[in-house]
């Protein structure tokens, strides 16, 4: 007899043993998939020619015994007759009743095969029963068919004992901030266009300011005459100014006539013409007598400077 018979003749005394006390209580069904992290064990059941595929569940939290996790991972199981559940005959009804009556132990060639293993390592064949294990939390429990072969070379399950990593979750990103689009600014003045200058202001008027009551003279002919100055006056209301008296050459009886000093000959008469000021003279006969003063004091100043010595 080979060592794998052995221990398996050894592994069913011992869980016909355990079962003379009574069947394990059943456990809560657990979920399907690995187990999410150490808190739990993951069971694999591997069918085989049975048909039905891998089946992976998580038997969450501790787990007493193999028997405890492979309930509480929400598998069905049958045991023997002759050993109760101390040694499994049927899991979900596999093989069928049949194919085997699970009266008492079932055949080498056709019987399910328990292993173990931890999270990413390698499947172990159990030496010990169902009920004499105490899996580790985070590990994994193995369960395969099989048929027609020794015990030596009985298969493992398909699945590797790897517990797949948690997804990375990534927080949602925050959605973006609504903004209202500014409001356009208001347009700039538009500046003068080079060459298009702002209108300048107008040009004075060419005539020159008159004199308040003072006319233009004019001589023979039309012509202007010279200008007459006009003396400034003070206070209107205040009394005309006098004129000084002068004193009058008169050339002596018999003497020469004095040539006149007019280049021009006889000087026309002038018209002053302004407006009264109050009660005193015009402006215009103020200015004439001034006139005809300095000419004939000029006059006379001439005809003395032609006398001879002896007159």
């Amino acid at each position: 007899m080979s060592r794998r018979a052995v221990r398996a003749a050894v592994v069913l005394a011992v869980t016909a043993a355990s079962t003379a006390v009574g069947a394990a209580p059943a456990q809560a069904a657990g979920r399907a998939g690995h187990c999410p992290d150490a808190d739990g064990v993951t069971v694999v059941v591997d069918f085989k020619e049975l048909g039905g595929g891998v089946v992976v569940r998580c038997a969450p939290g501790d787990q007493a015994t193999g028997l405890a996790a492979l309930k509480s991972a929400g598998f069905q199981i049958t045991g023997t007759l002759r050993w109760g559940e101390g040694f499994i005959c049927r899991i979900e009804g596999k093989p069928s009743a049949a194919t085997e009556k699970c009266v008492d132990t079932p055949p080498a060639s056709a019987y399910w095969s328990y292993w173990h293993a931890p999270d990413g390592g390698v499947w172990t064949y159990s030496d010990k029963g169902v009920l004499n294990r105490k899996p580790p939390a985070g590990s994994f429990e193995g369960w395969s068919f099989s048929l027609n072969r020794s015990a030596d070379n009985a298969p493992r399950p398909a699945v590797a004992p790897n517990r797949p990593a948690l997804p990375r979750t990534t927080p949602p990103a925050p959605p973006p901030p609504r903004t209202s689009a500014p409001a356009p600014p208001p347009p700039a003045p538009t500046p003068p266009a080079p060459g298009n200058p702002p209108p300048a202001l107008p040009p004075p008027t060419a005539d020159a300011p008159v004199a308040p009551g003072v006319g233009t003279p004019t001589g023979a002919g039309g012509t202007p005459a010279a200008s007459v100055p006009v003396a400034p006056t003070g206070d209107p209301s205040g009394p005309a100014p006098q004129v000084p008296p002068t004193a009058s050459v008169v050339p002596p009886l018999g003497a020469a006539p004095v040539p006149s000093t007019d280049p021009t000959g006889s000087l026309p008469p002038v018209e002053v013409t302004g407006a009264r000021d109050g009660d005193g003279l015009p402006l215009g006969t103020l200015a004439g007598l001034f006139l005809l003063v300095a000419l004939v004091g000029g006059g006379g100043l001439a005809a003395r400077r032609r006398r001879t010595p002896d007159d």
